[in-house]
């Protein structure tokens, strides 16, 4: 269905070739008329959330509707990880990172240090108010510089990073805190509603339509989440958008005994470390490490990928992390979203369906795993519904090598990485969404739309996410 405007009315053809014929539809008044809403978000995660939070307390009669693709927080399940009511992070290891660093870095060219710091204490302190009880880690800053001084003798950058972690299985319960809070400020958070098409007029958005319907608001707030990075750059090159595409990650998650990270973990909790690797010298990182969990997939739908978690009460004998290297491509390509999306794809076929498991050892010698050999190994995988393969098959070779030696220069750190029945689980994507042209209000080059979030390149964490959404809410309002 195509939608042409003329005399605000809404033109609908079903056939491209075809003369359009005009029907008068009752959304269609929204061209001329006062809209229902004052702002309208797209996306329920935590851009999304905290966006309508900060927009509710600062105008408490503000009419905001948002809009989300997945189920609510109360019908959402443990296997809906990309979508639903507090978005990706929902499922995830639920750690919530307080320290201007790695991802936190994507607003800190529009905004100062300082700035963001102030924002970054402000949503601790929300998300203390939703629930959070969890520590801070590091608790013990000596042990965690001795540790930082021990990598550095062996060419390897570990972060430190102020952290707390809420845990799988307790986020969803901050999460559901925070919605009851905002339905009780008049919020309307509307489920299982794809947005298809931003609808615009004379460089103003008019609209967002649905398979059956069309929203209107005097303001948008686009904050679709990584799995609408593709969407929303598509949507971009459409209503006339400038972005800049933003390196991705690339790798396998790896999975091995808890013991090896123990030390590490014990004092940091999150343990993310750096490495340049000596063929390319290329940069090779981990994130999300997940000392005694488990490793998961995640649907896109037509690709699935791989990350962990780790509860806060049941724990694995294992520990995982992912290990990825980055990419970002120049000429005559720089679409790197895309790349990434289609080296997801062609693994997922390889596996049938399934993310790729490989024995550390099968991969240095060249052969697919099996069960039985996986089943011979010392570490059993946590994730059953993978199948075994030969990663090489599908990651290109200059991935491979990079992670190979990022194992073995790892393994000076954590003695017994890079042992042969480590596991390794592909792929993991690390999707940055490309950035979309801002100023400091969060506001695109049409002036009534504005974005936030890890889908349109703004953040990379739960907690960037809302400190973006808070961003764009005060640049609303402005």
């Amino acid at each position: 269905m195509n939608y042409n405007f003329e005399e605000n009315k809404v033109i609908f053809s079903t056939d491209k070739n075809s003369k359009p014929q005009t029907q008068i539809q009752p959304q269609a008044n929204f061209m001329t008329q006062k809209p229902e809403f004052d702002v309208i978000i797209l996306g329920a995660g935590p851009a999304g959330l905290f966006a309508a939070y900060e927009l509710t307390k600062l105008q408490p009669n503000l009419k905001v509707l948002i809009i989300e693709r997945g189920n609510s927080i109360e019908t959402r399940k443990p296997g809906e990880t990309v979508c639903g009511v507090g978005g990706s992070g929902t499922f995830s290891d639920g750690k919530l990172h307080f320290t201007p660093v790695l991802s936190h870095e994507k607003l800190l060219d529009i905004f100062t240090i300082a700035e963001y710091q102030q924002q970054i204490n402000y949503v601790d302190q929300l998300f203390t108010d939703f629930g959070v009880t969890s520590a801070y880690t590091p608790d013990n800053m000596e042990e965690a510089e001795e540790l930082v001084k021990n990598c550095q003798r062996q060419g390897i950058h570990l972060y430190i990073r102020k952290c707390r972690h809420v845990g799988t299985d307790f986020l969803p319960k901050v999460i559901a805190n925070m919605v009851k809070i905002l339905e009780e400020k008049g919020v309307k958070i509307l489920c299982n509603t794809k947005v298809e098409e931003i609808l615009t007029k004379n460089q103003t958005v008019i609209g967002l339509k649905t398979e059956d319907k069309v929203y209107g608001a005097s303001k948008y707030l686009i904050a679709p989440g990584r799995i609408g990075t593709s969407w929303l750059q598509k949507q971009a090159v459409k209503i006339g958008l400038h972005y800049s595409y933003q390196k991705v990650e690339i790798g396998v998650r790896v999975e091995f005994p808890a013991s090896i990270m123990e030390e590490h973990s014990d004092i940091l909790h999150e343990n993310i470390y750096s490495i340049k690797t000596p063929t390319f010298d290329d940069t090779v990182r981990n994130f999300c490490p997940c000392p005694y969990g488990y490793v998961a997939v995640e649907d896109y739908g037509d690709y699935v990928c791989v990350n962990g978690h780790s509860n806060s009460q049941k724990r694995s004998p294992n520990s995982n992390f992912d290990l990825t290297t980055e990419v970002q491509l120049t000429e005559p390509v720089e679409n790197t979203t895309d790349y990434a999306i289609e080296i997801a794809k062609i693994t997922t076929t390889i596996g049938g369906g399934k993310p790729l498991i490989q024995r550390l050892t099968d991969l240095k010698s060249g052969r697919r795993s099996t069960w039985s050999r996986i089943n011979k190994s010392f570490t059993q995988p946590t994730l059953k519904e993978a199948t075994p393969g030969d990663i090489a098959m599908a990651l290109p070779y200059r991935v491979v090598k990079n992670l190979l030696e990022g194992l073995e220069i790892l393994d000076r750190v954590l003695p017994g990485l890079n042992n042969s029945s480590t596991l390794l689980y592909a792929p993991e994507v690390k999707l940055r969404g490309n950035r979309i042209k801002i100023n400091r209000n969060m506001q695109t080059e049409i002036p009534n739309l504005y974005v936030a979030g890890d889908g349109a390149g703004t953040s990379g964490n739960i907690v960037g996410a809302a400190i973006s959404g808070i961003f764009a809410a005060k640049g609303i309002l402005s």
